[in-house]
């Protein structure tokens, strides 16, 4: 299996979770996978799905809104506050230190200023629920915040699954698996599994063998949409956030 393997085209997706969705035997034996433990808001139907550590307006955040409101689905954000910051994680690192996109400069890249808003040696190893920005906020706080004031959507819906990830194993060795088996019939995910030094190692260690369990499994893989597209995934800009957010900077 490679990366593009991995993939399914929106209009493809849009299709085909309707169909699984009205699959009962499908149903029963995702059931049956997850000892009935499937989240609550996935239960009335499927959802157009993004998981994050922390929910925060950067510009892929905002590319899902836009992906999601095109799939006609309710849409949803669940964080994994429980986890702990480590700065060697990018997607980590750049909750803690915002980059603000300026546009381009004149030799047509990106023109980028950046701000640290906590400190990273006391919050190491810190639960993102423990940290705290160099004003004292709560860092969880400080995110919601700004996503609050950048995403008028009364539709959002930002909910944390830690427990849920630590019934099932609270490690991506054991809980990933059942993770992906969500987008078998009860949504589909938009996310973008890098082969990059970064994430080439979790990409093959978690993500493809659970996608070869679950195919064998059910005889389908899951609904996993490309959340940007490949020629620009690992372009910083996804992770930058509007220039407006640094009046939330203290």
């Amino acid at each position: 299996m490679n990366l593009d393997e991995i993939y399914t085209p929106l209009e493809e997706a849009k299709e085909e979770i309707q169909r699984r969705w009205e699959d009962k035997e499908l149903k029963k034996k995702v059931d049956e996978f997850l000892g009935g433990d499937i989240p609550d808001f996935l239960l009335d139907s499927p959802k157009a799905y993004l998981a994050r550590h922390v929910a925060s307006p950067n510009f892929e955040f905002f590319r899902f809104l836009e992906q999601a409101h095109n799939t006609n689905m309710d849409y949803i954000v669940p964080e994994y506050l429980n986890d702990k910051f480590h700065p060697a994680n990018s997607m980590k690192y750049h909750l803690g230190r915002i980059f603000i996109y300026n546009g381009k400069n004149k030799n047509g890249g990106h023109n980028i200023e950046s701000e640290t808003i906590i400190d990273f040696n006391k919050s190491n190893g810190k639960k993102f629920t423990e940290m705290v920005t160099m004003w004292d906020e709560n860092f969880v706080d400080f995110h919601h915040r700004i996503l609050k004031d950048k995403v008028c959507d009364s539709h959002l819906k930002v909910c944390n699954m830690s427990d849920w990830i630590k019934k099932m194993g609270d490690t991506p060795e054991k809980f990933y698996v059942y993770f992906l088996a969500l987008f078998i019939r009860n949504g589909i995910l938009f996310e973008n599994f890098l082969n990059n030094n970064e994430e080439r190692m979790f990409t093959l260690e978690n993500v493809i063998p659970s996608l070869k369990i679950l195919l064998k499994k059910f005889g389908v893989k899951p609904l996993i949409v490309r959340l940007v597209p490949k020629e620009t995934e690992e372009d910083i800009y996804w992770l930058c956030y509007n220039n407006s957010v640094k009046d939330h900077l203290k």
